[in-house]
This record gives C-alpha cells, sequence and structure tokens, in this order.
C-alpha cells in the first residue's frame, strides 16, 4: 500500500452557506485555521481511548461470533481520525484492512458489495493512503466498475455479489468522496445520484428505489408513490451523507444546498433535550446514542454551536464516567445505560451495541466545549 499525503477537505464553501443564524461567533467570523483549538473535553478522550482499546492488532473482533468487524474497525478508525491525536491507530487500522480487502468487500463470494468497496476506499484516502494500491487491489477501479450506465440508473452503486442487491444511500456517500478525491470521471454522476436520494424536506432517505430499471428514481418520486415505504426519514443517513459531503475539496453549489437542507432538517428534528431519533416517520420517541451523535458530530462541524452542545450534553449521560471499568464508553439509550451489569463489565453479548452507540457518539462530545465548535473542526 503506497502512503500519499493526507487531503485536506475544502470544506470553506460549506462553512460559509451554512454558518447562518445558529452558528455562534457568527458576528465575529475567523477562519477556521486561525482559530485556536480548545483542549479536547475529558469526555471526548476517554471515549477516544475506550475506542481504541476495542481494537486488537487494528482490527475490531467480534467476540460473539468469532469474526474480525472490518466495517466497524472503520467506523472506530473514523471517529478516532476525527477526535485527533490517535494517528498511529487510524494508520494501524488502514494497516489491517490492508490484509483484509477481499474478505470485506466480497464477503467470501465471487462478486463485490459495492458499499463495503466505497466505504473502504473513502476511508483509505481519509487514512492518507492510495485507494488504487490497497492489498494490491485498485479499489477505485473496483469501485467505478461498480457504478451503473444504463440511462434511468446513471451514477447508482450496484453489487455484484450473488443475491439481494444491498446497495444504499449511505454506500453512494462513500462513493461520492472517494471518487471524486481520486479525480474519476464517475464521481459526477455517483454525486448527482446522491443528490437525488434527498427529499424536498432536507433528509436523505436510506434505501434506493428497488427498481433499478425505474424511470425516476429520486426520494421525491418514492414520496410523491405513496406506496413506496423507501422514502422515509432516517437521521443515520442524512448525517453520513453530509459528513462524505463534507469532505469534498471542491463542493458544487448543489452539493452546498444539499447539505443546507440537511443540517437544517437535522436541526428541526432535535429535541429540547438535544436528542434525536433514527427515523423520525415512524412515530419513534426513543432516542439513540447513533443518531445523536451522528447528528451532533454534523452540526457541531458546521457551526451550529447550542444544537451540537446539547447533543453531547445528551450523549455524556450515557456514558461510562472516568474510574469505572468501562470509562468512555457510550451506551446506545438509556435502557442500556441502565442495563450495565454491577460488575461494570459490558457482557460480551452488548459490546457490538456499545462499540457502534461509541463510535458514532465520540466525535459529537467534543463539542461539550464550546470552544472546538467551529467550521471544518
Amino acid at each position: 500500500m503506497r502512503s500519499q499525503s493526507r487531503r485536506a477537505p475544502l470544506a470553506a464553501a460549506l462553512a460559509v452557506a451554512l454558518l447562518g443564524a445558529t452558528a455562534c461567533g457568527a458576528e465575529e467570523p475567523a477562519a477556521p485555521e486561525a482559530a485556536p483549538r480548545a483542549e479536547q473535553p475529558p469526555e471526548a478522550a476517554l471515549a477516544g481511548d475506550w475506542l481504541s482499546e476495542q481494537l486488537t492488532d487494528g482490527v475490531v473482533r467480534n467476540e460473539q461470533y468469532d469474526f474480525d468487524d472490518h466495517g466497524l474497525s472503520i467506523d472506530v478508525a473514523l471517529a478516532l481520525r476525527a477526535l485527533g491525536g490517535h494517528e498511529s491507530t487510524v494508520a494501524q487500522v488502514a494497516d489491517a484492512l490492508d490484509g483484509a480487502v477481499e474478505a470485506y468487500t466480497s464477503g467470501g463470494t465471487d462478486g463485490l458489495y459495492s458499499g463495503a468497496v466505497a466505504k473502504l476506499a473513502s476511508f483509505m484516502t481519509l487514512a492518507g493512503e492510495d485507494p488504487t494500491d490497497v492489498g494490491g487491489a485498485d479499489l477505485v477501479e473496483r469501485l467505478e466498475g461498480l457504478v451503473s450506465s444504463r440511462p434511468a440508473s446513471t451514477g447508482r452503486l450496484q453489487d455484484t455479489a450473488p443475491g439481494a442487491d444491498v446497495s444504499n444511500t449511505i454506500g453512494q456517500a462513500f462513493a461520492a468522496h472517494a471518487l471524486a478525491a481520486a479525480g474519476s470521471a464517475a464521481a459526477e454522476p455517483v454525486t448527482d445520484y446522491l443528490l437525488e436520494q434527498q427529499c424536498a424536506e432536507g433528509w436523505f432517505r436510506l434505501l434506493l428505489t428497488e427498481d433499478a430499471r425505474a424511470a425516476d428514481q429520486s426520494c421525491d418520486a418514492g414520496a410523491a408513490a405513496r406506496t413506496d415505504d423507501r422514502s422515509v426519514p432516517d437521521t443515520d443517513a442524512t448525517a453520513l451523507v453530509v459528513l462524505s459531503l463534507l469532505e469534498l475539496e471542491d463542493p458544487s453549489p448543489q452539493v452546498v444546498a444539499a447539505v443546507d437542507r440537511a443540517a437544517a432538517w437535522l436541526v428541526e428534528q432535535q429535541a429540547a433535550d438535544g436528542s434525536l431519533t433514527g427515523e423520525p416517520a415512524s412515530g419513534s420517541t426513543v432516542a439513540s446514542a447513533n443518531s445523536t451523535g451522528l447528528a451532533g458530530w454534523v452540526l457541531g462541524r458546521l457551526g451550529s454551536c447550542a444544537e451540537a452542545a446539547r447533543a453531547a450534553q445528551w450523549l455524556s449521560d450515557l456514558q461510562v464516567p472516568a474510574g469505572e471499568r468501562e470509562a468512555g464508553a457510550v451506551a446506545y439509550e438509556e435502557a442500556a445505560y441502565d442495563a450495565l451489569p454491577g460488575t461494570g463489565r459490558i457482557t460480551t453479548p452488548e459490546r457490538d451495541q456499545w462499540r457502534r452507540a461509541t463510535a458514532q457518539a465520540a466525535p459529537a462530545l467534543e463539542h461539550l466545549e464550546p470552544g472546538r465548535c467551529e467550521a471544518g473542526s
């Protein structure tokens, strides 16, 4: 795997568009690179340390089902990268995945899962590695080969692994970043198709139109059909798409507008206590650390400081405090926190959920300190 210099995302255009009424310090804007960053809150540092401890030789091992969880390993590494100060651990994850390309992207089949290829290519790019040479594989070329060129579905990712096509909007977002960073001609149609998955209200749906031959595969078309249960609001998908779009070096006006609408929608979904639910349309009132963490991460990066701080405060109430056995871990929800055994040790069956919740919550915990809420942070 050939190392390359880390690309610096040019999110300035997005920051200008999004530092509006909700941005703190808007009356005296300062260039992000010139503003001193506050010391990391202890809650964020604890979460980062706990996540690092979940890795064994660069991968998360699922002890319950006895397999290496490469996708979750990437989630952990992305959280550690966002927190900063864990460069060697992120590099260790990248090195481990260098030897697991086929296992992760093919799942042991003769085909490829487009979402896994896209996620790995995007992560390797963010880790400062060359995505065209990962374990001897050119992930950019592989990803380009998974992009539809059919008129009705131009730019849509498609799996070649046997069985149902499970490609979705999150994989589409990873692909948009990875291909754009590589200067691929496929980046534009992939991004265009991704933006079509945003409904008029601002949210992105998770599932793509089931019929890849449909004339109109947009979110709005699915919502208008009323029989399409795929066009429903998804907090996690919306936040993850925005995080990928924020990594684009030269965002188009369409991308800027899409992020603006998505951020406004996320703010509207936030409860007074700072929390968010995963699927608002379902009527569920059970908030989760995953959804609240991802939304808080996004809003903090975009300068929505008050909203980011409320999300971080809610998350901190679900975090195992310093001095405890699992200090730094964040529970998925209040019930999971309350169910932590008296020994203080997270049980093997429950550890996977805690790892996923903490990986998505950790970057948001930085915003407990207002000084760390700034565009591009």
